[in-house]
C-alpha cells in the first residue's frame, strides 16, 4: 500500500494571510502573539509549520536575543517566513515535515501556532518524543489552536470547524477532519499547561504548557533476604507449679515449743 501523499500548502501561501482576515479579521494573530510577553526570556526556539512567519517576526523582535529553527514542509511557506522574519543571523529554517525534523540542539520554547490540528492525536504524541529529549528543563511550548467551546456556540464552531477542514482539503489535500486530543498528548509527554486563554466566543484557544517531566528517583540499593540470628531466642520462663518447686530449697518454719509454765495435763 503506497504511503498517503502529504498536504501541499505551496499553493495558499501567497494568499493565506488575506483569506485568515477577510474570514477571522485580526483574531488569529491575536491569539498567536497572546503569551508573547512570556516568551521574552527564551533562548532558542523550535517553530513548527509558522506559515507565512508573522509570529515568528514578532517573536524575533520583541526577544533581541533569541535564535530560532522554523520547521516546514512548504517551500513556499519557508520563503515568505525567511522574508518577514528577516533575521538570517537568527533563524535556521529546515524544509521539513514536523514528525521527520530531529532537532540538532537544545531548546527552551516550542511554538506550534494553528498547526497541530493539522496532525491526528497520535501523531502529535509522536512529535512529543522526537522533541522531548531536546528540551531544556522547564522548557515552555506556546499553543494557538481552534476548539468546540461548551454551550450555545457548540454546533455553530463545530459547522465552521469542519467547513476549514472541508477547505483545507480541496486546496491543500489535508487528510484530517477533525481536531485532535493535543492535551492528551502533552499531558502523556510530561508536560503541564500553565495558562490559557479563550477568544472568538471560546472558538479560539492560546496556551502556555512548561515541560516537567517526572523526576528519576536515585537506584536503589537490592533488597537482601533476612538472615538467620545464629543466637537463639531467651528460653521462654517455666510454668508454674502447683506446688513447692522441688528444685528450690524452701526453709520451713520450725515447730512452736510448749510452754514450760503450763502444767503438764493428766
Amino acid at each position: 500500500m503506497s504511503a498517503p501523499t502529504p498536504p501541499n500548502f505551496d499553493a495558499i501561501a501567497r494568499p493565506y494571510r488575506w483569506m485568515e482576515y477577510l474570514t477571522f479579521g485580526g483574531s488569529l494573530q491575536r491569539c498567536r502573539t497572546h503569551f508573547l510577553p512570556q516568551l521574552t526570556e527564551s533562548r532558542r526556539a523550535l517553530v513548527f509549520g509558522d506559515g507565512d512567519g508573522r509570529f515568528l517576526a514578532a517573536l524575533l523582535a520583541a526577544n533581541p536575543a533569541l535564535h530560532a529553527d522554523a520547521v516546514d514542509s512548504s517551500p513556499a511557506m519557508l520563503r515568505l517566513l525567511e522574508q518577514r522574519a528577516h533575521a538570517p543571523t537568527r533563524l535556521r529554517t529546515h524544509l521539513a515535515g514536523a514528525l521527520a525534523n530531529t532537532p540538532d540542539r537544545t531548546c527552551d520554547l516550542v511554538a506550534t501556532h494553528f498547526f497541530l490540528d493539522c496532525l491526528t492525536t497520535g501523531e502529535i504524541a509522536v512529535l512529543c518524543e522526537c522533541i522531548t529529549p531536546h528540551l531544556a528543563p522547564n522548557a515552555r511550548w506556546v499553543i494557538s489552536d481552534f476548539r468546540i467551546p461548551s454551550g450555545p456556540m457548540r454546533w455553530p464552531a463545530r459547522i465552521l470547524v469542519r467547513l476549514l477542514y472541508l477547505a483545507f482539503r480541496i486546496f491543500t489535500g489535508l487528510p484530517v477532519t477533525h481536531l485532535p486530543d493535543h492535551s492528551a498528548a502533552l499531558d502523556a509527554a510530561g508536560f503541564v499547561r500553565v495558562a490559557q486563554h479563550h477568544s472568538l466566543a471560546g472558538v479560539l484557544t492560546a496556551e502556555l504548557w512548561e515541560y516537567t517531566p517526572a523526576m528519576q528517583l536515585p537506584p536503589q540499593r537490592p533488597k537482601t533476604p533476612p538472615i538467620d540470628d545464629p543466637v537463639p531466642d531467651p528460653e521462654p520462663a517455666s510454668p508454674s507449679l502447683p506446688g513447692p518447686d522441688p528444685g528450690v530449697f524452701h526453709h520451713d518454719p520450725a515447730p512452736a515449743c510448749p510452754d514450760d509454765s503450763t502444767p503438764p495435763q493428766k
